[in-house]
């Protein structure tokens, strides 16, 4: 069975890149608390952007593709000048879901910094956006 309103197929790779700078560490989410090196938000941020854009080249006009479900595993520091690589593979298309695996690793190196899957659910953004709005009326 294969995603609706998706044109891809299983197998897909790709992948994003990101130099780790100041704004991106936990130290500058928790005002010093936390040390300077890559805070997880940003790591999944990372992996949302290389699943949305892989999902992107293959949905049909107006369809899109929203972060549903994620495991993730930070397993290493990254500190700030660091270039990171997530790594994605479609490993299934389903009715509405998109479910990718990923890898983060420091460029050029076989240190994973993180790992997990990520599931993605494919919406009309019309639909989407009419639903979010009824939802916030107040009743």
């Amino acid at each position: 069975m294969t995603a609706l309103h998706f044109n891809g197929s299983i197998g897909l790779r790709g992948q994003t890149e990101l130099t780790v700078r100041p704004e991106h560490t936990a130290a500058h989410e928790s005002g010093g608390l936390l040390p300077a090196v890559l805070s997880t938000p940003r790591l999944l941020q990372l992996v949302e952007e290389a699943t949305h854009v892989l999902a992107a080249q293959h949905l049909g006009e107006g369809w899109v593709s929203v972060g549903f479900e994620v495991v993730l595993e930070h397993l290493a520091p990254s500190e700030i000048g660091d270039v990171i690589t997530a790594e994605v593979l479609l490993e299934a298309a389903e009715d509405r879901d998109l479910i990718f695996r990923f890898t983060v690793r420091d460029r050029g190196s076989l240190r994973e910094v993180g790992r997990g899957t990520q599931t993605r659910k494919i919406v009309l953004m019309e639909d989407f956006m009419k639903k979010l709005k009824a939802e916030r009326l107040p009743h």
